[in-house]
């Protein structure tokens, strides 16, 4: 497992509401989003974004089937943590740095305004990932650093 994965595993197992998702799947599988909005009484976006991060994170996967309705299901996942873990952990570039680094100091202002656009529903993390030139995976972490920065 790389360094990236092990940090989305822990952001969404240290989120006691994604915790409970995944939690809630393991007993009631193939629920849709609006089943665990209403189970767990969180309001339907953030139930989404909960749900992608846990995708990216690959401990949540969905399958879309009769009327295009997707549903969610746990996955399988392995957490093995360790003081050295958590040192080479901290001693990865960031995903800001690496996207800097990519796209030059200067664009800062773009990155801002795309991110305002995908976080307002305006444009989808997709389209705003391809926007930048980076891949979805990429522009998720961007997106958990960014608003572990805000906190």
């Amino acid at each position: 497992m790389g360094m990236s994965e092990t940090a989305s595993i822990l952001k969404a197992v240290g989120n006691l509401n994604k915790a409970r998702i995944i939690a809630h799947l393991s007993k009631h599988r193939g629920e849709t989003a609006e089943d665990l909005a209403k189970h767990l009484g969180y309001p339907l976006p953030t139930v989404y974004k909960y749900l992608r991060e846990l995708e990216v994170a690959k401990m949540v996967e969905s399958e879309t089937k009769e009327r295009k309705v997707k549903r969610y299901y746990p996955r399988d996942f392995k957490l093995e943590i360790s003081p050295e873990k958590l040192m080479e952990l901290f001693e990865q570039p960031s995903a800001l740095n690496l996207y800097k680094a990519k796209s030059g100091d200067n664009d800062a202002k773009r990155l801002n305004e795309v991110i305002s656009k995908a976080k307002s529903g305006r444009m989808t993390y997709r389209q705003a990932a391809s926007t930048l030139g980076i891949s979805y995976y990429e522009f998720i972490l961007l997106l958990e650093e960014i608003d572990a920065a805000d906190e």
